[in-house]
Formats: C-alpha cells, structure tokens, sequence
C-alpha cells in the first residue's frame, strides 16, 4: 500500500506524540499548553491554535491509550478508537486548505486542540487497520530503547526509531563486538 500524504502526516504525528513520553525521552514534551500548540503546528493542524491545561491532560489520556497500537493487535486498538470517538464530539466534513487538497476532518476547526489531534489518530489508526498496515507503527528494535517508529519503507524494513540514534549505536555496538571477537 502506498500511504497517502494525510496518513503518512498523520502517523507521523501519533509517532511523535507516542515519543513525548517521559518514558522515552526521560521528560514529558507535551507538558504545557504551549507545548501542545507546539505540537500542533510543527505536524500541521489547522484551526483554532488554542490549548488548555485540560487539552494537555487529555493528550496524555490519549497518548496511554494509543500505546497499545505498537502491540500490533487490532482488537485493544480498536477498542481505543472506540472509546476515544464517544468522548470527541465528531462533525464529519470533507474540506480544504493549504497545503491539503479535499479530505476529511472529524471535528469542527473551533474544537479543543486535543478533540482534533485525537481524531486524525483516530482516523490514521483506522486507515492502517482497514488496509491491514498496522504494523508500519512499531517500537524501535534496539534492546534498550522503547520509541515508537514508522516504517514508512516499501518492503517494511525500518528497524529502528529516529530518536535516539538508535541503528547507528547498534551497528557501532555489532562492529566494535565482531573486532573484539576478532582479536
């Protein structure tokens, strides 16, 4: 499947938002309302740039329970893309603006900025399941590393996430033990 340009943003954005967690870069980068907004431009949302500390704890809701989504089984995600779409307040509409030509969005651009981040995971989530892509979300291969990855390759050969320079620590760590062994 060739991923199209909103679900390639889009998965690129729960990747990030999956990173934020103290858990894997020892300190909460969507702490702050700030952050959010943050956040939400460098991935391209459009709408009211607005977020609040209620904002900021929902996306930590959100990023929890989107965690489960790198297991791999659809059953535990779609049961978090169930119960996140009972707590958004949805308005399907097809629009368009820059740079995007015509797609969906699923809140009003007036909505909570987590209301609209949580949608376009939903949305992205929803379009790797039905075209049984799930997989292309990950964690990082590296033994001491718990990032998430998107493996956006054709043949799905990522293996590694973009975080902590993790390929290169491995292939220096595999490089330095094969010269020792050789010694």
């Amino acid at each position: 499947m060739d991923l199209s340009y909103d679900v390639r943003t889009n998965l690129l954005a729960l990747v990030d938002l999956l990173n934020s967690s103290p858990d894997v870069s020892g300190e909460d980068s969507l702490a702050s309302p700030q952050d959010l907004v943050d956040f939400a431009a460098r991935h391209g949302f459009s709408g009211d740039m607005h977020a609040t500390p209620l904002d900021v704890a929902a996306i930590g809701t959100l990023r929890e329970r989107f965690e489960v989504a790198l297991d791999d089984e659809i059953p535990p995600v779609a049961d978090a893309i169930n119960q996140t779409f009972e707590e958004i307040r949805t308005f399907p509409q097809l629009v368009r603006h820059e740079p995007w030509d015509w797609h969906i969005h699923f809140t009003r651009g007036n909505a909570p900025l987590s209301e609209r981040i949580a949608a376009d995971i939903v949305l992205v989530l929803i379009d790797l399941i039905r075209a049984g892509d799930l997989s292309r979300l990950r964690r990082c291969a590296a033994s001491d590393c718990t990032a998430a990855l998107a493996d956006l390759t054709r043949n799905r050969s990522k293996r590694y996430c973009d975080v902590r320079n993790c390929a290169n620590r491995t292939n220096v760590a595999a490089y330095r033990a094969r010269r020792d062994a050789g010694a």
